[in-house]
């Protein structure tokens, strides 16, 4: 699947991509600018490579894809497609997407290029629901995902201490 967009904001051609092994360290910096940012995730140190890189490998080139927006050979954004409980069949047809920018272009219609690609693969691929599981106070990210038809399907208060700072997550889902 090959999508390319102008992105008029920066005035770059935006190609929606699956990810290869080149692109994992990209992957991970964008992640990371998440993690040290507010709220934006439930991790609260930033991880390594070793460690997502099983993540990484499970991802590429199957049924749960990764896919990068880059223009001129740089990484902006990316989304995936993960498993949802793997290997409880009864749950084969959902999965989860997660979606990070490059903090510096956050508001620029990046993560909508990347969730409309993960749509339509979704649907490519046979599954039959998606969801994403986020805090509650991502208000951007719930702005994303409300903007593509999906809904609150449960809230988990109170869930996250971020050092004395509490919040819950939400799951937001659609019917693909």
């Amino acid at each position: 699947m090959k999508n390319q967009y102008l992105f008029k904001p920066i005035s770059k051609m935006i190609n929606i991509r699956p990810a290869i092994s080149d692109d994992f360290e990209s992957v991970i910096h964008i992640y990371n600018q998440a993690v040290t940012s507010s709220f934006c995730t439930a991790d609260t140190e930033p991880v390594t490579l070793e460690e997502r890189l099983d993540w990484f490998r499970s991802h590429v080139g199957g049924a749960y894809p990764i896919f990068v927006a880059e223009s001129e050979g740089e990484v902006l954004g990316w989304i995936s497609i993960s498993a949802y409980r793997l290997g409880r069949k009864a749950l084969r047809f959902a999965v989860e997407v997660s979606y990070y920018v490059e903090r510096n272009l956050l508001g620029k219609g990046i993560g909508s290029f990347l969730m409309d690609c993960a749509l339509k693969e979704a649907k490519e691929l046979g599954y039959k629901s998606i969801f994403a599981i986020l805090l509650d106070r991502n208000e951007k990210s719930i702005a994303l995902l409300e903007k593509f038809g999906f809904e609150k399907w449960g809230h988990l208060p109170e869930i996250c201490d971020f050092d004395g700072e509490i919040c819950g997550q939400f799951y937001y889902g659609r019917k693909v």
